[in-house]
Formats: C-alpha cells, sequence, structure tokens
C-alpha cells in the first residue's frame, strides 16, 4: 500500500468500485481500502450453502434499461430474467382470489401515486399521511411500503418516493448481483481487511489512518453506509461541519434481512415464481419469495424494525421466525421438505449495520447535502448520496461517478 496518492477511496462496494475505475482512468493515483475481506459491500452473493448463488444483499436490477448494471452482465455473461413482480396474498387462513388481488394491486398503485404527488408538490412529510385510512387495504400496504423502503411510511419522506427513478422494471440476476458487482470490480487494485479509523483533512494533505498505517493525500472519498457515518467508526479531524452532520441527520438506515430455504422438491408445481404477501392482524413486515428462477426454494423477506429486532438476535433465531411463518402460511408439512436453511445479518455487520438509507420527513435535500464535498476535499458517494437512485447497487454507482468528476475538476 502507498504512503501517499492523489485520492485515497474509502469502502469498495458499488460506488468505490466505480469510483476507482474512473479515478484510475482519469490519471489519477489512487488507493483503495476496505475494511472487510471481500469488495462488494452490500452487494454479496452466497455460492456455497446451497447448489445455486444466493444474494444475501441486492437482488435486482432495478431501473434495469438504465441500470449500468445490466449491461456489465451483458458483457460478463451473467444471466437475468426480465420477469413481472407476481404476488398471492395469504390472509393467516388461506389465500385470497384473484379478484381481491387484483383490488389490492388498485389500491397500491393508488396510494403510490398520493404519495408521489405530494413529495413532486414539495411537501416532504411522512408518506404515511397518503394512505387513506378508510381504506381496508391501509395495513397490507404499510407492511409492503416497509418492505419496499425498509423502513415504515410514518418515518419516510415523501421525497424518497416522488424522486426515486422508477422504470417498473425489475429484473432478478440468476447468477447472482453480488458476483457481478465483484466480477465488474476484479480488476480494481483493493487493500482489503483495512478498515480506516480516521481522516485528518485540517493540515495541508489529507492523513486516512488505516490499520496499516496512515496514507497522505491529496482527496479522500468515503463510499461507507450512513449507520458507519452516525456510529462515527471513522473519526474526523476537524469534526465534520455542522451542515454536514445536520444532513446526516435527517437520514437513518433502513433495515431488510433474508432467511432462505433450499427444499427436497418444487412445492408451487404449477406456479410462476412469486411473491407470498401476509395479511392478517399484526402480522410481520415479511413476506415469502417463491421458487425463484424455477429452484426448489422459499426465502423470507423481513424489513423495518420487525427485521432489525429479530435479526439481530442470530440467524438461529431468524431461521426459526421463518419456519413459523412457513408452517402458518405453507402448512407443517413444508417443514420436511427443507434441505438447509440460511440467514442475512446486515444489522450486526461492523462494517455496514443495516440495509439502505432513507429521508426521515421534513428531511429536504439532505441527500445531496450528503453528496457535497467538504472543501473540495473530502467527498462522499453512496446509495445515501442519490436522490433517484438510493437504496440500490446502480444508485450508488452513479454516485461514485459523480464523486471523481468532481474530485478530478478539484484535482486539476
Amino acid at each position: 500500500m502507498q504512503s501517499s496518492c492523489d485520492l485515497v477511496i474509502i469502502g469498495a462496494g458499488a460506488a468505490g468500485l466505480a469510483a476507482a475505475r474512473a479515478a484510475r482512468d482519469a490519471g489519477l493515483n489512487i488507493e483503495v481500502v476496505e475494511a472487510a475481506s471481500r469488495i462488494g459491500g452490500r452487494g454479496y452473493t452466497d455460492l456455497t450453502t446451497f447448489p445455486a448463488p444466493f444474494d444475501l444483499g441486492c437482488q435486482w436490477l432495478h431501473a434495469a434499461t438504465i441500470n449500468p448494471y445490466t449491461k456489465a452482465a451483458d458483457r460478463l455473461g451473467f444471466r437475468y430474467r426480465k420477469s413481472n413482480f407476481n404476488y398471492r396474498i395469504h390472509d393467516g387462513k388461506w389465500w385470497l382470489n384473484e379478484r381481491l388481488v387484483d383490488e389490492f394491486g388498485q389500491s397500491l398503485a393508488a396510494t403510490y401515486d398520493r404519495i408521489a404527488a405530494a413529495g413532486a408538490a414539495g411537501d416532504d412529510g411522512p408518506a404515511a399521511r397518503s394512505i387513506d385510512p378508510a381504506d381496508d387495504w391501509a395495513p397490507l400496504f404499510r407492511r409492503a411500503y416497509t418492505g419496499y423502503m425498509a423502513w415504515p411510511p410514518e418515518e419516510v419522506s415523501t421525497y424518497d418516493t416522488s424522486r426515486f427513478h422508477f422504470t417498473d422494471e425489475d429484473w432478478p440476476v440468476e447468477d447472482g448481483y453480488g458476483a457481478l458487482i465483484a466480477a465488474e470490480g476484479a480488476d480494481i487494485e483493493v487493500n482489503l481487511d483495512c478498515p480506516v479509523k480516521s481522516i485528518d483533512w485540517g493540515s495541508n494533505e489529507v492523513m486516512v489512518g488505516t490499520a496499516r498505517g496512515m496514507i497522505f493525500c491529496r482527496a479522500v472519498l468515503v463510499t461507507v453506509s450512513i449507520a458507519v457515518l452516525k456510529a462515527e467508526r471513522i473519526k474526523f479531524f476537524p469534526l465534520l461541519p455542522d451542515w454536514k452532520l445536520d444532513a446526516l441527520d435527517r437520514l437513518q438506515m433502513g433495515h431488510a434481512e433474508k432467511a432462505g430455504f433450499w427444499l427436497k422438491r418444487d412445492i408451487f408445481a404449477g406456479m410462476d415464481p412469486h411473491f407470498a404477501m401476509l395479511n392478517w392482524e399484526d402480522a410481520p413486515t415479511a413476506g415469502f419469495l417463491c421458487k425463484p428462477f424455477d429452484r426448489p426454494m422459499v426465502t423470507m423477506f423481513a424489513s423495518g424494525p420487525f427485521a432489525r429486532d429479530l435479526f439481530a438476535q442470530g440467524s438461529d433465531a431468524a431461521i426459526a421466525e421463518a419456519r413459523s411463518l412457513l408452517t402458518k402460511v405453507f402448512g407443517a408439512d413444508i417443514q420436511k421438505e427443507i434441505v438447509t436453511a440460511c440467514a442475512t445479518n446486515w444489522v450486526n455487520d461492523p462494517y455496514i449495520l443495516g440495509a439502505y438509507s432513507v429521508l426521515s420527513p421534513h428531511g429536504g435535500e439532505a441527500r445531496a447535502e450528503l453528496a457535497q464535498p467538504i472543501e473540495n476535499r473530502v467527498f462522499f458517494a453512496g446509495e445515501a448520496a442519490s436522490s433517484d437512485g438510493f437504496s440500490t447497487a446502480h444508485g450508488a454507482y452513479n454516485s461514485g461517478m459523480a464523486a471523481v468528476d468532481l474530485i478530478t475538476k478539484a484535482l486539476k
């Protein structure tokens, strides 16, 4: 590892890897440091637990036709499916009929439209204000929204709904989105197992203190999660300015976790891959992805405070709760079909501490303010710094590219 360079990039997730390539292509002398023992950040594919790849983190090419990873998948030969997002609804006793499912779909679309309209009109209050309390589907919408945003609508600004660049294309990566991110970034030299402890930006040179020593640089790009920043895992000297801390205060970390189960056989024979939604009183903010890519598999997706509190207890507790819900929805016989299981633990990952960012009600332009550099020396990127692609790998990727544009201009 060099002791001095033009730019230090902290974090080798989607933002850091994209920024590293752009900076290298711009002729900058760079060092990339990553606290974990792998690259990819919140994009991580487990290739060993099940007979097929299992994405522990991001899984879908959101906004696929404008997503840079779609072109990367085509170039690298990664398979993905251009599939619609089908779902069924279980009321705790049985499955609702198609008429009721369609009725919910209309309510879902109308409620999202109201939230987006409020945000577009400049009202960035809580998204929950746009939910019709008289709508019988309101409780299910809250669970669905929490699943999508990773946090309840009462605590999410309408701006996050109105500003997300949605193209109605969510294409799952059959060979693993995390594996795709890692393959796309394989040519980037990264210092793994190298956590950053401090950034001193008050002298003539920026000094980045790592587990392997100090690096002196002209600029630093920070791409770690907002939860890591808010937990002060990296110490800044001088302290971050008030306006930057205020932007961080208006963002919070959402939570989304998974518990996957490989089955002996396809218990959903005759059905297309689909998502099973839970709709009974006091149902948790969870659901099941059934037979993804036609594999004999079912995965519980959990979100919000429910996911945070359950998965913080560890994988055994998460898998046990998922098994209990599986029985309630699919019957006790499904337990005999389970071959193996695994669970994520993003909430306890010291280098992530959650899923992805959420703009709090009345959070205003916190995402844009997070992306603003400090004295053209300390720069920021990541999904949280993307106003129209937050929560996604491609949003992180694009923010890394945008940051390098600013860095190149500042250094040259």
